[in-house]
């Protein structure tokens, strides 16, 4: 039997002496002050942890920039710990919510959750070092309570911004808009990662790439432990040139509306294989099970609507003589 490296995280951490330009430095002043990193081999589910072999977050291998007009809906997440910061991908699902990756939101090995302090998230920009995005700090941080860090299962979570983005939010496919996905299904996958393994630098422009979804038996026997009622896995067949690696997880993986228009959210960017090889499944948390825990909290955040001015009275009429 042939032999499966396991999963990888591909949250991305930068650690070290190295001061990096561009988006970071636009990052790290929002949130606080300069503070000196470069890009770490290991993210969260680093070697030692419940995944040895799982890479930090993942990014897009074998994509392409983002074209101007395209994937509004994208988040660009750095969480700042002292002298490391961390890079997730997310999308926006509503005006004060982002909908990443649980591991992008807490300790994996203990469960804590991370400090809201510490996150900046710029949306509105494909390349946020170029293109002045709209920036915000984190008020709440919330991680699905179906979440399983031990195996990845339900990896999903919420960032609660302190100030309302201008970003549209994305659609959430439901089960009904997924009850076809079968394997074949062409999809697309977004985010900041790396667009090659063992890259030093941050990418500062939005990386896309297609993919096809997988059926459910080649998934569970390429992409253990994989979970059918919450998980989908991708690869591009027959090319195979194409999938995550670290930072972009939490980002969208996207497919056609059933009915047409424009493309919905089906997963959710959470683990790859090996060296972010693309032979091997990049995974994606399904979005259909969290839907309705998503919701909730929409709900829960809405803003309230503005309200409509009160027409002033008419002048009086001059006194007559």
């Amino acid at each position: 039997m042939q032999s499966i490296s396991p999963a990888k995280s591909m949250r991305m951490t930068f650690i070290g002496p190295v001061k990096l330009a561009g988006v970071l430095a636009v990052l790290l002043s929002v949130a606080g002050g300069s503070v000196p990193v470069a890009i770490a081999l290991e993210g969260v589910h680093g070697d030692g942890g419940p995944h040895p072999a799982m890479k930090a977050h993942e990014a897009i291998i074998g994509g392409a920039p983002a074209r101007a007009g395209t994937f509004a809906s994208l988040a660009y997440i750095v969480d700042v710990r002292g002298s490391e910061v961390g890079q997730c991908t997310g999308t926006v699902v509503a005006p004060k919510l982002i909908l990443t990756a649980g591991h992008c939101a807490e300790n994996v090995k203990t469960g804590i959750v991370n400090k809201s302090s510490g996150y900046v998230v710029l949306t509105g920009s494909l390349d946020p070092a170029t293109i002045e995005p709209q920036v915000s700090t984190v008020l709440g941080v919330l991680v699905d309570e179906a979440f399983v860090r031990r195996v990845d299962d339900g990896d999903a979570a919420l960032l609660v911004l302190s100030t309302p983005t201008t970003a549209p939010a994305i659609t959430l496919a439901n089960a009904s808009d997924l009850r076809d996905l079968r394997a074949g299904t062409p999809a697309m996958m977004a985010g900041w990662g790396r667009t090659q393994y063992g890259q030093r630098r941050p990418i500062e422009r939005l990386q896309w790439a297609d993919t096809a979804v997988q059926g459910s038996r080649w998934c569970k026997r390429n992409a253990p432990p994989f979970y059918l009622r919450s998980e989908i896995c991708t690869i591009d067949p027959p090319r195979y040139s194409t999938g995550g690696c670290n930072g972009d997880s939490g980002g969208p993986l996207l497919a056609s509306e059933p009915t047409g228009g424009e493309p919905i959210q089906i997963g959710i960017a959470i683990h790859v294989y090996g060296r972010c090889s693309t032979r091997r499944p990049t995974v994606f948390t399904r979005v259909d099970p969290i839907s309705s825990w998503v919701h909730t909290w929409i709900e829960a955040y809405k803003l309230p609507p503005t309200p409509t001015p009160t027409p002033s009275p008419p002048a009086p009429s001059p006194p007559t003589s």
